[in-house]
């Protein structure tokens, strides 16, 4: 009997470690994935932001293109410069260590460069010379095929969900014969920027990126973390939302806020809410959308509910962009007739059935704007006289535009166009000055 005991003794023992062991195994599992799926997310974000300020950069190359003069196109050259600076952070980022990216490196280099001598450096007003202008001409044409490039590999990431710790697992493998479409398309990328490094000296100037913008006191009082996730879940309208974490910016943020990790129905939801005043400065549901049902006019409809139902007013809609079946739209703060782009929101609207998937406000929230005068000193006309004379007017208004010395300045804003491209020009309602010019796509 006491053997039979002894026996059932062992096997319940042998049973909780076997228990024991499974429970450690996956907590392991657990932890193993938590790092994955961060190091993965990581990636994803510092591709996409790669791909975006390239896609910047080969715009403000060609907006340069349409300038007149140096002294005009002082402000767009420092712009490229910082955009250089930021894509060539971003591709850093990436787990291109094993995989050759110096040519697409080099040749975020070279653009710093040219740029940096030409509009930052250079106090002189003269005109470009024709070596300028055509290295600024080869800059654009390079930076168009590297764009569709990264776009190409962008839509594959996105459509089949490809993976950036499969491309990082392969390169470290070091096998030859790689199947991995990421790293195909990445080596087309590089291989795009090759003609043009091969011309030019490989030196990296100084990048830095331009001081942040100064930040609007929020007003409200301070609020608590319980009801900055009582005014998030009001804002999205998911009362039943589960709290999954809520941490707080570090010490010396600009904003202090509360960061917000949410759950509703098995998807995720991201957010921050400020700290005094419980603002929602952005949101983020993530889902893939696979189809399009609805349209870019009824995805505005949409977003112009959302933000009469949050009793948001005097914003207009100013730009609508299609990525992915997703509409994103810009809105800006309309004061007296006057247009105040600084104060502006983006939505992101699903055109698979109009959810409204993300909405940032932090321009708006934290942007100073009120200290402009909205009465010009120029007429319109004498504007008109500081444009490119290639240039054809189709449409003006007066607007608030942030400079590239991040000051608000009251502008008139003239819709323009040359050949077959658009552009919008700033032009600074006080002096005459151009203060920005923009290349638009369709």
């Amino acid at each position: 009997m006491k053997r039979r005991y002894w026996i059932a003794g062992l096997s319940v023992i042998a049973v909780a470690l076997l228990i024991g062991l499974g429970v450690w195994g996956y907590q392991e599992h657990q932890m193993k994935k938590t790092v994955m799926i961060n190091a993965e997310n990581h990636y994803q974000q510092a591709f996409h932001e790669l791909t975006y300020y390239v896609d910047s950069l080969e715009e403000s190359l060609g907006t340069a293109l349409a300038m007149q003069s140096r002294e005009s196109m002082r402000p767009q050259l420092v712009e490229t410069w910082r955009l250089s600076a930021l894509a060539h952070a971003a591709a850093n980022e990436l787990p291109l260590t094993f995989l050759p990216f110096n040519r697409t490196n080099e040749f975020l280099a070279h653009v710093g460069e040219f740029t940096y001598n030409t509009g930052v450096k250079t106090i002189n007003d003269r005109p470009l010379s024709n070596k300028e202008s055509k290295n600024l001409a080869k800059l654009y044409t390079e930076s168009m095929t590297i764009r569709d490039e990264l776009r190409d590999v962008q839509s594959k990431v996105m459509s089949q969900h490809l993976r950036w710790m499969d491309v990082e697992q392969a390169l470290k493998s070091k096998k030859q014969n790689q199947d991995n479409q990421v790293i195909d398309g990445m080596k087309r990328v590089d291989g795009q920027a090759t003609d043009y490094t091969q011309s030019f000296s490989p030196e990296n100037p100084r990048n830095v990126v331009l001081e942040k913008k100064k930040i609007n006191p929020m007003k409200g009082a301070q609020i608590k973390s319980s009801q900055a996730v009582d005014n998030l879940k009001k804002w999205v309208n998911k009362p039943h939302a589960q709290t999954r974490k809520v941490t707080q910016t570090g010490k010396g943020s600009n904003v202090p806020a509360y960061e917000i990790a949410m759950k509703d129905k098995g998807r995720s939801l991201n957010a921050s809410v400020t700290k005094k005043g419980g603002h929602i400065a952005w949101f983020l549901f993530e889902r893939p959308v696979e189809k399009e049902t609805i349209n870019l006019y009824d995805a505005s409809k949409r977003s112009e509910t959302f933000l009469k139902q949050r009793q948001v007013k005097d914003m207009i809609l100013t730009k609508r962009n299609k990525y992915n079946h997703v509409a994103v739209l810009t809105y800006v703060l309309q004061k007296n007739g006057v247009r105040v782009y600084p104060a502006s929101m983006r939505i992101k609207v699903a055109l698979d059935n109009g959810e409204i998937l993300a909405f940032d406000q932090t321009d708006y929230l934290f942007n100073k704007y009120d200290d402009v005068p909205l009465q010009p000193k120029l007429s319109e006309s004498e504007a008109r006289k500081q444009l490119n004379p290639n240039l054809k007017v189709q449409e003006s208004d007066l607007a608030v535009f942030q400079n590239a010395m991040l000051k608000n300045v009251l502008c008139y804003e003239f819709f323009a166009t040359r050949a077959n491209d658009t552009y919008r020009v700033m032009l600074n309602a006080e002096n005459g000055d151009q203060e920005k010019i923009e290349l638009l796509k369709e």
